[in-house]
């Protein structure tokens, strides 16, 4: 811990963009782009720096949780969905910026793991560590008597279904990337640029540049060190394990799993396609295969239209209503229901049987 901390850091709490959070751990690196340059100069020495931009980068890990905190969105869901609304505004200005997050549900642990990317600026506050007593924070969310118990969400609070993949799933992750881009820009001029040979436009007509900021230490958005950051897209994907169920169900017996028939009870091969053909139908494969002239997702093969291809909830008690299941990315903007999957990788072994999936999503 640093010099002069007085006290461990559980006595900490982590402000994110203004919000604060429970947080595992978290880092900033703060970094600015600089190189010795050697010209024909008579000396190998370093007398001449090329120093660049500079930019913020912060990484939390923070669990899910389940009661008061995550009620009042203290946790890793609540940070997740307000950041990915904010990448998806167009008017959105706030930072730190989201650029990737991984959602990890196992039987031991629920977390998740985010990126983000800030100018560099100390004045915008983008990641501050604070003393605030977390029992003043609104609503009081982690009093059990006030906000109720929060204890860490785990295996039970969730259900999943990929595609056809929807039994006996052992763990399931998700990841979204948001992708950014930075510019600098050159500053306009400080004093008045028209010409009065010249026509210019009454907006810039001003003795200030359009985006001048109030901010004593950085005068200008314009000719600073501080990036512009843009959002020029949004890519999510996933993964999963899940275990396989062989049954030979055909009379007489037949020695092997690859009946799909319409008539028999179920699938003799539960999370995994052993035929050759997909089955009667056609829509028993494990991935998503295309149609010539058509557009196939996991819940059209699934035969089910009305399905959806990738759904991850957990189980909300304070739901508007009485307790419900919630999708994970609730409040986020995100609409995950049409994915496919890419991936079924079945591992024979002597103990379980299990298949590695994949998949990706459309965003809607």
């Amino acid at each position: 811990m640093p010099v002069n901390n007085k006290l461990y850091g559980v006595y900490k709490l982590l402000e994110l963009g203004g919000q604060k959070y429970i947080v595992e751990r978290a880092n900033r690196n703060r970094q600015m782009e600089a190189t010795p340059k050697n010209y024909v100069q008579g000396t190998a020495k370093s007398r001449i720096m090329d120093i660049g931009g500079i930019f913020e980068e912060i990484s939390v890990s923070l669990p899910i949780l389940v009661g008061g905190a995550a009620e009042n969105g203290l946790d890793g869901r609540g940070l997740l969905n307000t950041y990915i609304q904010r990448a998806l505004d167009e008017n959105s200005t706030a930072i730190p910026l989201i650029t990737s997050a991984r959602v990890s549900i196992t039987q031991e642990q629920a977390n998740i793991q985010a990126n983000f990317l800030s100018d560099g600026r100390p004045s915008s506050q983008a990641f501050i560590v604070t003393n605030f007593p977390v029992d003043s924070v609104p609503g009081s969310p982690l009093d059990p008597q006030v906000a109720g118990p929060t204890r860490v969400a785990r295996f039970y609070d969730f259900r999943c279904r990929i595609g056809g993949i929807i039994y006996y799933i052992m763990e399931a992750t998700l990841e979204v990337t948001v992708q950014t881009d930075r510019k600098y820009f050159i500053a306009g001029s400080e004093v008045g640029w028209g010409d009065s040979a010249q026509y210019v436009h009454p907006d810039l007509e001003t003795t200030h540049n359009p985006l001048k900021s109030n901010e004593a230490n950085n005068p200008y958005n314009f000719g600073t060190q501080f990036p512009f950051i843009g959002v020029t897209g949004i890519r999510v994907q996933g993964s999963g394990k899940a275990a396989v169920e062989l049954s030979d169900l055909s009379v007489p017996v037949d020695y092997d799993f690859n009946d799909y028939a319409t008539p028999q009870a179920k699938w003799e091969a539960i999370n995994v396609d052993l035929t050759s053909d997909g089955g009667n139908n056609g829509n028993h494969y494990e991935l998503t295969w295309q149609q010539p002239g058509e557009v196939r997702t996991a819940a059209d093969q699934l035969n089910d239209p009305t399905a959806v291809g990738f759904q991850l909830q957990i189980w909300n008690p304070s739901s508007t209503t009485a307790g419900a299941w919630e999708d994970l990315l609730q409040g986020s903007g995100l609409n995950l229901d049409y994915s496919v999957v890419t991936k079924s990788d079945f591992q024979v072994t002597t103990g379980i049987l299990t298949v590695d999936f994949s998949f990706i999503n459309w965003v809607k």
